[in-house]
């Protein structure tokens, strides 16, 4: 293992499009993060008032314990930025030969499909830890709940959060390995996530049959927060059936992803 992960570090150590898009990445994340109070505060001083009742400068995005569902729920728009760096790495991989010179320089094919995952996973964890620490600055900044258990409550939405970008990215890894061009991939994937599911479930009425659907299967993990403001019911909460189904899909596109490297010649 340590092998793999070694050969995987040293193909992005001098890789500069992985270190523009990931500094890209954080950079619009952490804008984007720590501009929530600042937005809400500029549509106070404009009047903006949510339906005469709210003041937006109090409502209370970063206190405990909601800030961790309501970061995680902001942050997983950004997971597309991520999964443009893994389209890019896997079909260079292919353009250039990269994955027949492994092979032939010993690596399997599992081996291979595994120095893909670790990557996917170090990019997962990265993003989820600087969600954390990004959670708990804002919150000790801003929060007026202090107390343990309010500081604790809602973190199921951390680990919620890593699944659900794991996941996205691997789906993206195989769009890569599947189709092969960098500019088709990329194009699939964003009409899919955008264009594509959202259609089709749109025009289903049946709110379960919707979730069986990949990426709303994915974006279930984390529902919307922010009505909880306007007094409205959320689920505040990660269902274990809306992350059973999460799993299943993980484990599909693992097992496709393995079929094509195993079945295809490289």
């Amino acid at each position: 293992m340590k092998r793999i992960v070694r050969i995987e570090i040293l193909k992005i150590r001098s890789y500069s499009t992985f270190w523009v898009l990931t500094a890209l990445y954080f950079f619009i994340l952490i804008t984007i993060l720590f501009s929530g109070k600042f937005f809400l505060d500029f549509l106070a001083k404009k009047g903006e008032n949510l339906g005469d009742i709210i003041d937006p400068s109090r409502i209370p995005i970063y206190d405990f314990p909601d800030i961790w569902h309501n970061l995680t729920y902001v942050a997983g728009f950004l997971k597309f930025i991520l999964a443009i760096f893994i389209i890019i790495s896997i079909t260079n991989e292919i353009n250039y030969g990269t994955i027949r010179l492994n092979i032939m320089n010993g690596l399997s094919r599992w081996e291979f499909l595994i120095s893909k995952l670790v990557l996917v996973l170090l990019l997962s964890i990265t993003s989820t830890f600087f969600i954390l620490v990004t959670g708990f600055v804002l919150g000790f900044l801003y929060s007026e709940n202090m107390e343990f258990l309010d500081i604790i409550t809602y973190m199921v939405f951390i680990p919620g959060y890593l699944l659900q970008i794991f996941t996205y990215l691997i789906f993206a890894l195989f769009i890569g390995l599947l189709i092969k061009r960098t500019g088709l991939s990329m194009g699939l994937l964003f009409l899919y996530t955008l264009i594509i599911e959202p259609i089709i479930t749109f025009r289903i009425k049946t709110e379960w049959i919707k979730g069986l659907f990949p990426l709303k299967a994915i974006n279930n993990l984390i529902r919307f927060p922010f009505s909880k403001y306007a007094f409205r019911e959320v689920q505040d909460y990660i269902a274990w059936d809306d992350a059973l189904i999460v799993i299943i899909y993980l484990i599909i596109f693992i097992s496709l992803l393995y079929l094509i490297l195993r079945k295809r010649d490289l």
